[in-house]
């Protein structure tokens, strides 16, 4: 791991649910999660600025890539 920062688990959940499915959307996050959209938002800001997700594409037409 490196110095990335810890994962809690709603960010757990969200990489695994970016592995089953990287075309997800924030809403569909929202929904699967019961979080605000704002929350999955935060969310992926932090995990994409610790190196765990990147976007590959625009974000209407490209997907999530997990990094191991």
């Amino acid at each position: 791991m490196g110095n990335k920062k810890g994962l809690n688990a709603r960010r757990q959940r969200i990489i695994t649910e970016m592995r089953d499915n990287p075309n997800i959307t924030t809403s569909e996050l929202h929904q699967i999660l019961g979080i605000s959209e704002t929350a999955v938002e935060n969310n992926l800001t932090f995990l994409k600025e610790n190196g765990y997700v990147e976007r590959v594409g625009s974000k209407k037409t490209g997907y999530w890539k997990v990094l191991e």
